[in-house]
């Protein structure tokens, strides 16, 4: 099984990279984050050629998660179940009887001194508790997505430049350690335990890609079950480098 996680930054305005994606015939999996597109107006007509079934939760303008699968999906929950929340961030599923996924689009939090900040740092304390019921379990587990942390400071080009970001904030960065000192597995870092590269370049700043200006934000953490099949885990620079791109890369995992 190959799985592909995307932030596309607007699933319409990208519409014409992401079919790209699809029709490669890469991946038999996408998980796909802000989507910017409410559930009634997410554009099936331009995706349902391609063979994938879909679930998406949808938001009009902001957030927005989707599960491309060319196997079956089951078991959807849409929402973070033990946390009230008015975005789309989250969608959960059973993929082809054989691995639960994760796909998130965790809180950006802006600064440190902004509201946002505790929103951000209250979602992730919600989602530690919600999937700690999944890391000892037998059933493979995969949380993909784009979490908006760069956890250490070598996941970030200029880290001077991102003292009180929230995305390289000590208190979003403790949480997700909370996570791997559980017993989930950053699969990209396990694999690639000296390599320093970067899922998103931001628009601005001229060649930020020849430059290495970027972050790390995507991950698949895997639960050990799930860790054990993992045969790959590699950073897909052809959805960045689009003719109208989204912001990010892919990252892409393979399962036995």
């Amino acid at each position: 099984m190959k799985i592909l996680t995307l932030n596309i930054n607007s699933i319409r305005a990208h519409a014409e990279s992401f079919i790209d994606v699809l029709k490669s015939g890469v991946y038999d999996t996408i998980l796909v984050q802000e989507l910017k597109v409410e559930n009634a107006a997410f554009p099936h007509n331009l995706f349902d050629y391609y063979g994938y079934n879909i679930k998406v939760f949808g938001q009009k303008s902001w957030n927005g998660v989707a599960v491309f699968s060319k196997f079956s999906i089951e078991d959807v929950t849409r929402g973070l179940p033990n946390y009230a929340d008015a975005n789309a961030r989250f969608i959960e599923c059973v993929i082809d009887g054989r691995v639960r996924v994760i796909c998130v689009y965790m809180p950006n939090g802006d600064t440190v001194q902004s509201p946002k900040f505790p929103y951000k740092l209250e979602w992730m304390r919600a989602f530690t508790d919600y999937i700690s019921q999944y890391t000892a379990s037998p059933e493979p587990v995969i949380v993909a997505g784009d979490f908006n942390v760069a956890i250490e400071d070598r996941d970030v080009w200029n880290p001077a430049n991102y003292v009180g970001i929230a995305i390289a904030a000590p208190e979003a960065r403790a949480i997700m350690r909370e996570w791997l000192d559980a017993g989930w597995t950053d699969a990209w870092r396990a694999l690639h335990p000296d390599t320093v590269d970067y899922t998103w370049y931001g628009y601005r700043g001229g060649d930020t890609i020849g430059k290495k200006m970027g972050l790390r934000l995507d991950y698949f953490l895997c639960n050990p079950a799930a860790m054990t099949r993992v045969k790959s885990c590699e950073i897909d620079m052809s959805p960045r480098l689009a003719e109208k791109p989204t912001d990010h890369t892919g990252l892409a995992l393979e399962l036995e």
